[in-house]
Parts: C-alpha cells; sequence; structure tokens
C-alpha cells in the first residue's frame, strides 16, 4: 500500500530509519560549452532539481530525514549552505551531477566536504557515463550508475550497517585497495507508478519560474521514462518507454496543486504525447478532478493529433514545445527527426486552432550546417508564427550519436579529459559542419534578435502577459539581448 499523498509505502519498511541526508543543488553559471548563449541561461528561469526531489522522496520513502538545499533558487552562498548543513549532522551528503557543470558542482562538494566530513554520494545520468572517471576524485565516495529508486536505498542500507557495497547492483565504490569499482548493471525500474513522488514539501515552491511560465509556485513533472525515438543529440533515445498511469501523475499534480499551492507544471518529458490513450485519460482524470492549474508539455511534430490537442487543451494546457530544431530538410534527416517541414505547419497551425501557445525549439550547427541552411531556420522559425523560441547552440553531449561522431573526427574523448581535468575546457568543434564557435553563437544570437525584435511580434508579446513579473523578465531579457 503506498499512501496517496506522497506515494509513500506504508508497509512499515524503512531499513534507513535514523539516517540523515543533506541533498545540495549548488548554484551555477555559464560555462564554454553548453547550448545556450549567455543571456538566454542567465533568464531562462528557475527551476527545482527534479532529480534530487526524486531521490528525497525515495530517501523519505525508506526511512531517512532529509535536508534539501537548493543554493541556487535561494541564492545562498557556501557559508550559509554551510551552516545549514553543519546543522542538519547529516550521515551522507549527496548531489546529483551532470558532466558539463562537473567542475562548478565538484568545487561545492570539495567545500562542504571541508565542513561536515562525511560520505558524498552522487547520482545523476552523467555517474552512468564516466563512473571510474568522476571516483578519480577523493572527495566523492560512492557514485549511483542507474535510477536512484532501484540502486540508492541499498547502497545507503549496507552502509549504514557497515557491509561491503560490492553486491549492490549500479552503484561505482573503492575497494579496500582505494582503486573505483563499477558494479554489476542495474536494471530499470519496471513500475514506475511504484516511485516516491518528488518530495516538493522540502522546498519553497513560490521560489520556482520559467521565463514563460505565467506564475510562481510552478514545477516540473515527469510522467514517463524513455523516449522510442533515436535523435541522434538526445542520451535518452531507444530507452524503453514507461509511462505512468494517468491516476497516478493526477494523484501527483493534485497534491502540488492542493498540498504545495503549485499553480503551473510542466511536463518535462520527451515527448508527452507519445502514448495517445495514457495522454486522453490524464486529460480526462485532469477534467474529472476540477484541478485549478494550467500546465505545458513537450511533444514532436508527428506525435499529435486534432483530438489530442483539443483534450489538451481543454485540460488545462496552455503551451507546447516542439522539437523542431532546423529549417532544412536535409538537416532534419540527418538529425533523424521524422517530422518534415509541410507536417510541421500543419501540426502548428492545428496546436493554435485549439487555443495553445506554441514554443519552437531550433539548433544552430548541426551536421551539415552552412550559413545558407541557419538563414533557411530563422526564416522558418519567424515563417511559422510561434509564441515563443529557443535556439540553441549544438553541443555533442556524452552518450549520443553525435558525440560518437564527434570522437570519429576528432579522435578525442573531450567530456572524459574533462571531467579528469578542468583545464582541458576549451570550446569543443561541431561534427559535420565548418561552422567555428564564434560563427555558430553569432548566428544564435542573430536568430533571436530576428525573431523577437519584430514590431508585429513585441506587440502581441506585450498582449500576452498577464503579470507584472513576466512583464519584467522580458524588459530585462530584451535589453539584455540588444546590449551584450
Amino acid at each position: 500500500m503506498r499512501d496517496r499523498y506522497t506515494n509513500y509505502r506504508t508497509d512499515g519498511q524503512k531499513p534507513l530509519q535514523g539516517v540523515r541526508v543533506a541533498l545540495v543543488y549548488p548554484p551555477y553559471g555559464t560555462i564554454k560549452n553548453e547550448p545556450g548563449i549567455k543571456v538566454v541561461k542567465e533568464n531562462y528561469g528557475v527551476f527545482p532539481n527534479l532529480s534530487l526531489l526524486y531521490v528525497a522522496g525515495t530517501l523519505e520513502d525508506a526511512g531517512c530525514s532529509v535536508l534539501f538545499v537548493d543554493a541556487h533558487a535561494e541564492g545562498l552562498d557556501l557559508e550559509q549552505a554551510r551552516v545549514r548543513v553543519r546543522a542538519f549532522r547529516p550521515h551522507f551528503v549527496g548531489y546529483t551531477i551532470t558532466t558539463y557543470l562537473f567542475h562548478q558542482t565538484l568545487r561545492w562538494i570539495k567545500a562542504l566536504k571541508e565542513t561536515v566530513n562525511v560520505p558524498v554520494v552522487v547520482g545523476g545520468v552523467h555517474v552512468g557515463i564516466y563512473p571510474l572517471e568522476t571516483l578519480a576524485h577523493e572527495v566523492i565516495d560512492y557514485g549511483v550508475t542507474g535510477e536512484a529508486e532501484v540502486s540508492l536505498v541499498p547502497l545507503l542500507t549496507a552502509l549504514s550497517r557497515g557491509r561491503d557495497p560490492g553486491g549492490v547492483p549500479g552503484v561505482v565504490y573503492r575497494n579496500p585497495a582505494g582503486t573505483p569499482v563499477v558494479t554489476a548493471a542495474p536494471h530499470v525500474l519496471e513500475h514506475v507508478d511504484d516511485a516516491p513522488f518528488p518530495a516538493r514539501h522540502l522546498i519553497d515552491n513560490s521560489l520556482y519560474y520559467s521565463f514563460v511560465s505565467k506564475y510562481k509556485n510552478f514545477s516540473p513533472i515527469i510522467t514517463s521514462r524513455g523516449c522510442p525515438y533515436r535523435c541522434i543529440f538526445c542520451e535518452q533515445g531507444s530507452r524503453a518507454f514507461r509511462g505512468r498511469s494517468a491516476s497516478n501523475v493526477v494523484d501527483e499534480l493534485e497534491v502540488g496543486v492542493k498540498e504545495h499551492g503549485v499553480r503551473e507544471f510542466d511536463f518535462f518529458d520527451s515527448s508527452f504525447t507519445i502514448d495517445k490513450t495514457r495522454v486522453l485519460a490524464v486529460c480526462d482524470e485532469i477534467r474529472r478532478r476540477k484541478l485549478d492549474m494550467i500546465w505545458s508539455a513537450r511533444s514532436r511534430p508527428d506525435c499529435v493529433d486534432r483530438d489530442t490537442l483539443k483534450a489538451m487543451a481543454r485540460a488545462g494546457c496552455t503551451r507546447i514545445y516542439y522539437g523542431i530544431e532546423s529549417g532544412n530538410s536535409g538537416i532534419l534527416e540527418t538529425l533523424r527527426k521524422h517530422s518534415d517541414l509541410n507536417q510541421i505547419r500543419e501540426v502548428l497551425e492545428e496546436t493554435r486552432r485549439a487555443g495553445i501557445d506554441t514554443f519552437g525549439y531550433f539548433m544552430i550547427g548541426s551536421p551539415g550546417e552552412t550559413p545558407e541552411t541557419v538563414e533557411q531556420t530563422i526564416r522558418f522559425a519567424v515563417e511559422l508564427g510561434l509564441d515563443y523560441a529557443q535556439f540553441s547552440k549544438v553541443t555533442p553531449m556524452p552518450a549520443t550519436e553525435l558525440y560518437e561522431m564527434y570522437l570519429h573526427e576528432t579522435k578525442r574523448d573531450f567530456w572524459r579529459e574533462f571531467v579528469l581535468d578542468e583545464t582541458v575546457d576549451q570550446p569543443m568543434s561541431r561534427p559535420g559542419t565548418d561552422l567555428t564557435e564564434e560563427e555558430v553563437t553569432a548566428w544564435t544570437r542573430e536568430a533571436y534578435l530576428r525573431f523577437y525584435f519584430r514590431p508585429g511580434y513585441v506587440l502581441r508579446a506585450l498582449l500576452r502577459v498577464k503579470s507584472m513579473g513576466e512583464l519584467e523578465r522580458y524588459v530585462r531579457t530584451a535589453w539584455q539581448m540588444l546590449v551584450e
């Protein structure tokens, strides 16, 4: 049996009763190799770290006492974070870690371990890609290479009871000789309805927003894991799709609205609309419970139809983020996107007819990119009549086919070298294009200026604003875009 407000077990199995874990989300800044340009990243919004909130829920479900320190959202400096963690007296300190922000997080890990000298446990997709390189840094004691719901509790249970963690699948640790060892591959969480809900009660939900959100008390939600598609720039591709049931999804939404005051949700699934039957069931359940909220979702143009769009709109969906990527058919083929330009036009028109705002994701610097294809993408973005657009610099990230192309061209595992030594950091080349880093950055900024500074668009944006906070974010970002 599980509690409907937390999805925690009610059967009394609490193997970590009495264990205290501090979870820390450090602030982060811009780096050389990241998809966004500086002004966009600085104004994109403040999001709770959903991965760490899932970890917090998993730990509480097992009986832990958990401290959640969101230094980024709360604007905490290192000393303020030290005070909180020290007062909590944790047995373990945990972090989620990403490859391109590795050293920014590592600096906080080192500093906090000087204050609270307890074992450090890290997790995230990165650890599964570079487990040995991660533990090459002695300040990190343990890593979880798979999903936290599968491996984290067994790991901490073994450590708390003085047992060797070598028999726990899905972890990396040091053997008695001090050598990092990766244990057997973990299985995935087959029944995703069993995952405890993210522990939103541990954070101040009023701190969070995105640059296009209508309200604060904004929160992301993930309703599925895996993705059957194989886009060459995404590490999630071709992993088995595991969708949560409609009732489980809407239970979490209801708790967010009624217990935590969340007014706006953003469905962070790679593509929320992969399973139409499930989407319709979620929409029906939201309406049945009369939840007072709005929401947005991510999708692919080839994954929606008129009935789905109408159902989403009736259930409170106000925005769909579409992965469009390029205005050039050849590049779309290379990226392994299944939609074509005419289909994209038709889907966006259907979305507008349903009363849902449209947000398009585009990339600059894909294989085959030239100045001419970038022009095609910018013109296509303008032509589509999108309400919003985001233009990102292509960055070959680990565990993607795009990175395999980069490895083949350069004969260099850049990200492995970077994790081991921050001083190797430098702008990466992009496979299959002669565009330089400077050119890609300049074209990305150009795309933003030409999309957002059209007189007609500015007028529409002002008419769409629903709050002073939203207006202030638009004006600040626009000014920085012009002067930087």
